[in-house]
């Protein structure tokens, strides 16, 4: 617990937003328990979505919990996604060694209302449904399957 609370705090404010841990681990539970929403209008959507590289911070796994609480948080392993145009651009951690990627992938994907369908790279095949919990300028939550799954902005690692 400590790891991730230490972890979201700096993340959060590196973005001038001045919190205490705490207030940051109580930002992304209630972002990753419906608490607090924000789903911008569709044109402002696709604009945020690709307006960098973003990063998985924590996520809360709904299948282990009835009642969620802030201690069911989990520190998320960084995987990468990056939306640009029609591509995800994706960069997931290797178990077996966490200092690297293990799978590298580009996938396309589309808008259907509030969820984002991610398809196969030739975008004739639906891969998987994320359900867009939460997006603004620094932040997007996902739910992806059981997962909610909360992403900061991170590095751009690819032109």
């Amino acid at each position: 617990m400590f790891r991730i609370l230490l972890f979201i705090a700096l993340s959060i404010s590196l973005q001038a937003q001045e919190m205490t841990g705490e207030q940051a681990i109580s930002k992304v539970f209630k972002v990753l328990n419906g608490e607090e929403v924000k789903i911008p209008e569709v044109g402002k959507r696709e604009a945020l979505l690709q307006s960098g590289a973003w990063e998985a911070l924590a996520y809360l796994d709904v299948r282990l919990t009835f009642q969620a609480s802030e201690e069911d948080l989990q520190e998320a392993v960084p995987d990468y996604y990056r939306f640009k145009a029609e591509d995800l651009i994706f960069k997931l951690i290797n178990p077996e060694d966490h200092n690297q990627y293990g799978y590298v992938g580009k996938l396309k994907y589309r808008w259907e209302k509030d969820t984002l369908v991610v398809l196969s790279a030739d975008g004739r095949e639906v891969k998987d449904r994320w359900q867009l919990l939460y997006l603004d300028e620094n932040y997007l939550a996902l739910k992806m399957d059981a997962l909610r799954v909360f992403f900061a902005h991170t590095v751009v690692q690819e032109s």
